[in-house]
């Protein structure tokens, strides 16, 4: 959570991390107005060493205060490959397994969704969020912190032992 009252330089600074952040994985960025940020991760042929976040398909992350409340960036993450394999591999279960049982053959399906999909799904969703939550830190600990003048730093550090 960000400070009630977020500069523009500590909004726009958190949006330029992620934006940087995003690129180093190879994806494509466009800065939209109203402080939002749309990514667009690589192809899997052509990803980089991206780890989880490669079963993202594309994304925006925003920052905003809904409803008057605290400072939040809000993102939506689309899956949009993940789904499409997942539905390929549901069609070829179905088409392999069309002899079994239709309890059999609905479990299966059932599994590899929830199994399959909604855990890859998560497991992409924190590995973002914890991405965010580290580009985050520097910027919202540097607010907590008090500030020392530059008056007060320069004296103490001049004091003769």
């Amino acid at each position: 959570m960000l400070r009630a009252n977020p500069t523009v330089r500590q909004t726009q600074a958190i949006l330029a991390r992620l934006e940087h952040a995003m690129r180093d994985r190879g994806a494509t960025t466009v800065r939209e107005p109203g402080g939002e940020l749309t990514f667009r991760m690589p192809p899997p042929w052509k990803l980089a060493r991206v780890g989880w976040l490669g079963l993202i398909t594309r994304g925006t992350a925003t920052l905003s205060a809904w409803g008057g409340g605290p400072w939040r960036v809000s993102y939506r993450l689309y899956f949009g490959a993940l789904q499409a394999v997942t539905a390929l591999i549901t069609l070829g279960l179905a088409i392999f397994g069309w002899q079994w049982p239709r309890v059999a053959l609905l479990s299966a399906v059932l599994a590899l969704w929830i199994a399959g999909y909604a855990a890859l799904h998560l497991l992409a969703a924190r590995h973002f969020r914890a991405l965010l939550s580290n580009l985050m830190v520097d910027v919202v600990e540097r607010r907590a912190q008090p500030r020392t003048p530059p008056d007060a730093a320069r004296a103490v550090s001049q004091q003769p032992e």
